[in-house]
């Protein structure tokens, strides 16, 4: 089998940490990115103080902290020569200095930047999860898991589904009553859009679906503590990333019945998203953690140690001809006729 050379960029389990660091830096700051677009658009200043003051500190976290180490870990990666090393602590200083004062952190470019970052994270979970098939976990683990983060994704469904049919109308026509506000759409439109319930439907169903599936799994020793741990981060960050999708008709069914602007009105739909980010970068965090070895894994390295072991271990005298015949009963040498 072919090895990577220990010197090579991407080498050894520190060069997946800087990937992961990096995925983690570009996400985060992504979505600040998109909260601080919409929050000039909030009603309530109170709400645009507090939302922009979160979205800076993930900005903070993902410029200042992830970036810089993500790059260190990559570059060193391996065992580096020394002009790799002065080459990382370099690019680990500069970087988040040209991006903070570069304007590179707030381009909305960063946005599309952040897909494939996204990407990314998700193939390393999917490596992570890989890893630790089989390893064991006890049952109540699992099940103290599954019911907290069932919980906050019931949490989250419930407070979207607020954010989208009643904080967000009121807050575009704060005028009007919530009933007069559908009363008026329905009019015009004849029917309300489905969007935020078949999102609060989905999510819920694949809650309880998953719900299912993790505490039957753990009972079979199929499913682990680590499984549902990420698994469920990445539920909360799906369900957050699809609100967009939810709110979108009728926001703009706002927006052309009341002449108001067709984003966000309510900072609940932001502090989701920075929630959602939050979630996806634990979760590829979460497979830096090392898999622990299995038994099977330990005899069979075990039986190989063994067999290389007596491999090694030669014939202190041998013999010119191996195939020779070693003479007499006792290994005397045979007699030769003349």
């Amino acid at each position: 089998m072919t090895r990577m050379p220990r010197n090579g960029v991407f080498a050894g389990r520190r060069a997946r940490a800087g990937a992961s660091f990096l995925a983690v830096a570009v996400v985060m700051a992504a979505t600040s990115v998109s909260v601080d677009l919409a929050v000039p658009g909030f009603a309530s200043s109170v709400q645009r103080a507090v939302v922009g003051t979160m979205s800076d500190v993930i900005e903070v976290v993902a410029v200042w902290g992830a970036l810089p180490l993500g790059l260190l870990l990559l570059i060193t990666a391996g065992e580096p020569r020394a002009w790799r090393r002065w080459a990382a602590v370099v690019a680990a200083v500069a970087a988040p200095i040209a991006v903070q004062f570069t304007g590179v952190g707030d381009s909305p470019f960063l946005i599309l930047l952040a897909l494939a970052a996204a990407v990314g994270g998700y193939a390393i979970i999917a490596l992570g999860l890989s890893e630790r098939r089989g390893d064991p976990s006890r049952t109540d683990r699992v099940g103290i898991a599954v019911a907290v983060l069932g919980a906050a994704e019931l949490a989250v469904i419930a407070l979207g589904t607020l954010h989208l049919l009643v904080w967000n109308p009121m807050a575009a026509v704060p005028e009007l009553s919530l009933a007069q506000i559908y009363g008026i759409l329905v009019e015009r439109y004849g029917v309300i859009d489905g969007g935020p319930f078949v999102w609060a439907l989905g999510a819920t169903l694949a809650t309880v679906a998953g719900s299912i599936v993790a505490i039957q799994g753990s009972r079979r020793g199929i499913v682990t503590t680590h499984d549902v741990v990420t698994v469920g981060l990445l539920l909360i960050h799906a369900t957050t990333f699809f609100l967009w999708w939810a709110g979108f008709a009728i926001g703009l069914n706002l927006a052309d019945a009341f002449a108001a602007g067709g984003g966000d009105v309510s900072s609940g739909g932001s502090l989701l998203a920075l929630v959602g980010a939050s979630c996806l970068a634990a979760a590829i965090l979460l497979q830096l953690r090392h898999a622990p070895v299995r038994d099977e894994d330990t005899a069979s390295a075990g039986d190989d140690d063994e067999s290389d072991e007596s491999g090694d271990r030669a014939d202190p005298h041998p013999t010119a001809d191996s195939g020779a015949d070693p003479g007499g009963p006792e290994g005397a040498p045979a007699a030769v006729t003349p």
